[in-house]
């Protein structure tokens, strides 16, 4: 594809081998539009512009949608009424996208000639278009949909924002974690309904819109409407058809009757769907505004109704400590209002006073699932089998976390750090930065350093958040899974847990005698694991800061502790040249690896491959056996002490960070060296790995931060 260089044509776009531009008559050609973007191809097209796939070459080649809007205006007024309209929404879309995962982040928009543009993020997957194809979708992947959807319909709604175009076509299933993501929003789409609106001209899909919005107006409820049509769609595979001449064929809907015939369909291909669901979608398929769904919450509150409707209605309102039905029953509200970790607090009580309560046990795996814990859940569900085999709920959960990992296991594998490109530097430490962690969700990165602070970064905008302050100099730092707990230890003796946004400690827990060198957090999130100068491993409860057990080492000094991913065993090692690999829930030494050169300083483990890498003194990295100990590897290339260690979560890729200033980044299983990493002017102090596996964080005596993305 030619792009025509005048930056006043209208329409740039140019087939190869044209001589002339066809929209401005211009004869000069290039392959950048705006000495930035490089087209691919044309991904679709309607009555106000076209989108196109592109490169761009400022962002290290990265994939980008540009959406090229048409105003269908005429006048000078008008057209920059329209353009000024584009702006403001266009800032709106900016927002969304930095403040939700699941909508494209905005990257650019300006105007050209007539022509307005949106530059925005690919998001590389299938749509539920194309999976519809493949397959009907049953209740419980219905169910899912909802669940996923739901909150981004409630969010945008919430800051006055309506779709407007809901359909299985501008839902993009995200590849590398199965998320939903609703694309297409466009700030040039709500422009263009505004401006259009005196015209009695709208923005709809037929076969997915309701009638107020096919006449102009459009509220939250039109949305709910639309996402309902999607659902009914997707269980039927029935599509609306639309000849040449405009008439339409729906085998869904009765244009005469006004009446939707899905339950028709459903019961003619023998498909099985709900009372409970089957409700839920006629009443987002309501003709009437004022009788659909008001709000996403609603639905949500009625798709999470089937939960709570197994708690007897005896239930007292407050909790008494002898009463497990209480605790469960709070806990379900809580999971209803988001609070996942704060309902598995009250799960877990319920589970103190009654082992045996199965339904407890699933909730909390229902929990464990929502904050992306999966083994914890696993686990959880499988308990509640086997008080109850035949129990259905916790048979859902169970199959569906082992059908996610069927899907995501390959797509990760592929994905996950066989090579990396350098992104950007987060810069505001003043002195050498010690270490660095990811939340779970990937959306905020944790930092401590020298200086005394620990720094919170957002990195949808690559921005600071805030800044906690610490009390020591010598500050090591992690994350909880619920992606809200940040535990510190430093050089003042003392653990310290941090809400995110707080800015002070909301507990201290004291016992070590000398700095704290490491900190680990458990995958379910309930237990911090510290290795101090002091010679002691100390294993504290996360809920209460109760110290659970101290293992004794004596030998020496422990630099590192790691907790294997499946959150069964605990390993230390130090400055005695001895790894202990350890149980985690009852602290039994299971092995002791001599063999070590000299001090070890990092450890990472591999549940996938049962490996231990470690590496310290000396630039040699040796991989163990996870459940003998034997030595199976060495890895050689670095040119001086190995700093830090760090596994991507498939367990399959190897990275490691020294003081020659290098990142080096390994196949696992072979022991290949895959890449090298360069650009840290001193020793590499830190690593971490997105639970997604698409981004690397690096640190170091230099005092940055230094963010690297997986190659495509």
């Amino acid at each position: 594809m030619q792009i025509c260089q005048n930056p006043n044509c209208s329409n740039p776009f140019s087939s190869d081998g044209n001589r002339f531009c066809t929209s401005c008559g211009g004869n000069s050609f290039g392959t950048l539009f705006k000495n930035r973007y490089r087209i691919n191809r044309l991904l679709g097209e309607g009555g106000f512009g076209k989108t196109y796939e592109a490169r761009d070459i400022d962002r290290l080649d990265a994939p980008c949608v540009i959406k090229q809007f048409v105003p269908q205006v005429q006048g000078t007024s008008a057209l920059q009424k329209a353009a000024e309209m584009f702006k403001e929404e266009a800032k709106r879309l900016f927002e969304l996208g930095e403040n939700h995962p699941q909508i494209p982040r905005l990257v650019a928009y300006f105007e050209q000639g007539l022509n307005l543009y949106l530059v925005q993020e690919f998001i590389a997957g299938d749509t539920l278009a194309a999976e519809m194809k493949q397959h009907t979708f049953n209740e419980m992947q219905i169910r899912e949909l909802l669940a996923d959807l739901l909150p981004i319909l409630q969010f945008i709604h919430e800051r006055s924002v309506i779709h407007r175009d809901i359909k299985p076509e501008n839902i993009i299933r995200r590849s590398y974690d199965r998320k939903l993501v609703l694309i297409d929003f466009g700030g040039a789409k709500q422009v263009t309904q505004t401006t259009l609106a005196r015209q009695g001209t709208g923005i709809y899909t037929i076969g997915y819109a309701p009638l107020e919005q096919m006449q102009g107006y459009a509220y939250p409820a039109s949305d709910l409407y639309a996402l309902g049509a999607t659902c009914a769609r997707l269980i039927t595979r029935c599509l609306p058809l639309q000849d040449p001449y405009g008439n339409l064929a729906d085998a869904l809907y009765d244009v005469r009757e006004a009446r939707w015939l899905w339950r028709e369909r459903v019961k003619e291909q023998g498909l099985s769907i709900s009372d409970d669901l089957g409700r839920i979608i006629d009443k987002l398929l309501k003709h009437f505004v004022g009788e659909r769904y008001q709000s996403a919450a609603e639905v949500l509150q009625d798709l999470q109704a089937p939960q709570i409707s197994n708690v007897p209605p005896t239930i007292p309102v407050t909790p008494s400590a002898n009463n497990a039905q209480a605790y469960n029953f709070w806990g379900l509200d809580k999971a209803q209002r988001q609070d996942y970790q704060g309902a598995i607090t009250d799960f877990n009580r319920a589970l103190q006073i009654d082992p045996n309560y199965f339904e407890a046990w699933c909730n909390r795996g229902n929990a464990y699932l929502q904050i992306a814990q999966y083994d914890a859940a696993l686990a959880d569900y499988d308990r509640a089998l086997t008080i109850n085999p035949t129990f259905a709920e916790a048979l859902q959960g169970r199959e569906k976390i082992l059908s996610m990992q069927r899907r995501t296991v390959p797509v990760q594998s592929q994905l996950q750090f066989q090579q990396a490109v350098f992104a950007y530097n987060l810069n505001g430490h003043s002195q050498l930065v010690r270490s660095v962690a990811f939340s779970r969700n990937s959306q905020t990165l944790i930092s401590s350093s020298n200086d005394k602070t620990i720094k919170i970064w957002n990195l949808q905008t690559g921005k600071l958040q805030s800044v906690l302050n610490e009390t020591g100099i010598w500050i090591v730092t992690a994350i909880a899974p619920d992606n809200q707990t940040v535990v510190s230890g430093s050089s003042d003796n003392t653990i310290k847990i941090w809400h995110l946004n707080a800015n002070k400690p909301q507990r201290i827990l004291r016992g070590h005698s000398d700095l704290i060198n490491s900190l680990s957090i458990s995958p379910n999130g309930q237990t911090i694991v510290s290795g101090s100068r002091d010679k002691t491993i100390r294993i504290w409860q996360v809920e209460t800061g109760n110290l659970q057990q101290t293992l004794p080492v004596n030998a020496g000094f422990i630099y590192t502790t790691a907790i294997s991913p499946d959150g069964k065993f605990l390993i230390s090692a130090g400055s005695d040249k001895v790894i202990k690999i350890w149980q985690l829930d009852n602290g039994q030494l299971l092995h002791t690896i001599t063999g070590n050169p000299g001090f070890v300083r990092a450890v990472a483990v591999s549940s996938a491959l049962q490996i231990i890498a470690s590496g310290g003194f000396g630039p040699t990295i040796h991989l163990w056996n996870l459940l003998t100990g034997q030595l199976q590897q060495r890895l050689e290339g670095h040119q001086g002490l190995i700093q830090c260690l760090a596994i991507t979560p498939d367990g399959q890729t190897l990275i490691s960070g020294s003081s020659d200033r290098t990142i080096k980044i390994w196949n696992l299983k072979t022991g290949k060296l895959l890449q090298t990493l360069t650009g840290h002017t001193a020793s590499i102090l830190s690593l971490d790995i997105s639970s997604d596996g698409r981004n690397l964080a690096s640190a170091g005596e230099d005092k940055t931060i230094r963010i690297w993305q997986a190659a495509q």
